[in-house]
């Protein structure tokens, strides 16, 4: 895995700006509540005496509960252009043992009809998905029939239009309990600058599907609900994930390449784990960690196989990459955009601000450059547009032209000047 030198330069000027696209790329205190509304609401919707798949959950033993990137606390915004949130959820019922591997998605498909404010349903090879306005959300039937030892695992349903139709391992409990206590809660110090960050950021992207969902969450406010989700996890490792996810989104978004699965993603962070040197080395580290891991695969002639630590029949990656040979070109793909993260990291090390929010609108998005922009024009209060933020060179700080006197020791955030030397790039992963 690739490290940098001690004597690496400063990096609290971009690690600001990364906590503060982490915050604005993340639902927000609000669409968090809004969310966990429509868990509320899926759990009434199912339940209710009409479902078909009401007779089949059973007391005291079946849970409909968040699972994936919300349960992990790693969602992100994924469209390109629209701001869309992808959550999921697992329904946990007794398949009938003379249903087809089709069926129990069939079922849910019909259950789903009806559900309060959705725009589109659609039935998917593993998920049945409800399309909300800038929210999707994903739905899984998991059968536990068979009670099998472990952290609730159980099967779920592969079942395309075309193609065989079979049952998965799968455990996305024990996943996220093994994520969350790999990660822990994180730092208290870093944990209250991302706050800080979230503070500023202050969006509400989801909208309320009805009267009933505003009245909830009003009431909520008074007496507040227990969670229907985990709670929020503000460790590093967490942070750089949801910047990792947020720039692979763009990439692939018009790529014939399928992206790589997050969860496979989110099992190589824990792996990888925390980086003591802050955000601009966690993100650097898991795009060299991964990069290094596809690396070896390549050299070897394999395939990444990554299993659930707390139940190993459940494999990770199982649809990613494809097998070989074509599975070459999905890691190679991989390690170049990797790879194009590690240089724009390294170049923003010794950029300007301005130049750094140039970046920023290159590899996550226009929109949230300029929100950035934004935030750091309230946060310094400028009285001119162009000013730089100056730094005193070997302390760490950087100060407002506008709210400091013009001092010797102050100078300009240097231009860039690029040193590949300080974090390796292309083939100079170290073991």
């Amino acid at each position: 895995m690739a490290t940098s030198p001690s004597s690496h330069p400063d990096t609290s000027t971009l690690d600001e700006i990364l906590l503060d696209l982490a915050a604005l790329i993340e639902l927000s205190p609000y669409d968090r509540r809004v969310a966990e509304s429509r868990y509320r609401r899926l759990k009434e919707h199912i339940e209710r005496p009409s479902s078909t798949l009401r007779s089949y959950l059973i007391d005291g033993e079946s849970l409909i509960y968040a699972q994936g990137s919300v349960a992990t606390s790693t969602t992100v915004l994924s469209g390109d252009q629209d701001d869309r949130f992808d959550i999921d959820a697992i329904v946990e019922i007794d398949v009938p043992l003379d249903w087809s591997d089709d069926r129990a998605l069939d079922e849910l498909f019909v259950t789903l009809q009806g559900f309060p404010g959705v725009e589109k349903i659609t039935r998917c090879t593993r998920c049945v998905q409800m399309q909300f306005a800038f929210m999707h959300m994903d739905v899984t039937i998991m059968d536990r029939r068979a009670r099998i030892a472990g952290a609730r695992p159980g099967h779920i349903f592969h079942s395309p239009d075309t193609g065989a139709s079979y049952r998965v391992d799968s455990n996305p409990w024990g996943f996220t309990d093994w994520f969350r206590s790999q990660v822990g809660v994180g730092e208290a110090a870093f944990a209250e600058k991302m706050r800080a960050a979230r503070d500023a950021a202050s969006i509400r992207r989801l909208k309320f599907i009805d009267d009933r969902e505003r009245q909830i969450l009003a009431n909520a406010e008074q007496v507040p609900l227990p969670p229907a989700i985990p709670t929020r996890i503000d460790a590093q490792e967490v942070v750089a994930l949801k910047l990792l996810k947020r720039y692979l989104n763009l990439r692939y978004t018009n790529s014939a390449l399928k992206r790589p699965p997050s969860v496979w993603i989110t099992k190589l962070t824990a792996d990888i784990g925390y980086d003591p040197r802050g955000l601009s080395h966690q993100l650097f580290t898991l795009a060299s960690g991964i990069s290094a891991n596809l690396r070896m695969h390549l050299v070897n002639g394999t395939l990444p196989n990554e299993l659930n630590p707390r139940y190993e029949p459940d494999r990770i990656n199982d649809r990613w990459p494809r097998p070989l040979p074509a599975g070459r070109t999905d890691m190679e793909c991989l390690v170049d955009h990797l790879d194009a993260l590690k240089a724009a990291l390294n170049k923003m090390l010794f950029a300007t601000q301005e130049d750094i929010l140039k970046e920023i609108d290159r590899m996550f998005g226009e929109t949230f450059g300029a929100a950035e922009r934004e935030i750091l024009k309230k946060r310094y209060d400028r009285r001119e547009r162009n000013s730089g933020i100056l730094i005193k060179p070997g302390s760490g700080g950087i100060f407002a032209p506008a709210l400091v006197k013009t001092q010797p020791e102050l100078r300009p955030v240097p231009q860039h000047r690029f040193h590949p030397a300080l974090w390796p790039l292309r083939g100079q992963d170290d073991e």
